[in-house]
């Protein structure tokens, strides 16, 4: 977690912090301080309470790992919430692209991921990420 979440997301001038805030009260979580909605959605996303209320505040940019709980916890796609939360450049997503167009080797090109123990990284990471997911 990174401090000082400013950074607007690439569909106005929304926070992710806002952007989170909006989405959860969209789906129904009561985001008032004893409403239980961050609770209820940190337990979900498997992070901890603190960490959603500094997201939710904007104290705090969540880092690559929460941002994959939270993806995960909303049902959504990881790369666009990376490019959200100010970790990847919109630019440097696949688009017109699906998987099977593209190899492991030139996504992670893509994303400036080049050298063998990069790669070894990131895989490791994405593993780590999707392991945890529910059926």
């Amino acid at each position: 977690m990174t401090n000082g979440s400013h950074r607007p997301d690439t569909e106005g001038d929304l926070t992710f912090g806002q952007w989170l805030s909006r989405e959860l009260a969209r789906r129904g979580y009561d985001l008032r301080e004893r409403g239980g909605g961050r609770r209820a959605f940190a337990e979900k996303a498997d992070l901890g309470q603190a960490v959603i209320s500094r997201v939710l505040r904007d104290a705090a940019v969540p880092d690559i790992k929460s941002v994959g709980k939270i993806a995960r916890a909303l049902d959504m796609k990881v790369g666009p919430l990376l490019v959200r939360a100010g970790h990847l450049p919109a630019d440097e997503l696949p688009t017109g692209a699906t998987p099977a167009d593209i190899s492991q080797r030139d996504a992670l090109a893509a994303l400036g991921v080049h050298t063998d123990e990069d790669r070894a990284a990131v895989l490791a990471l994405i593993r780590a990420l999707t392991s945890r997911r529910e059926p």
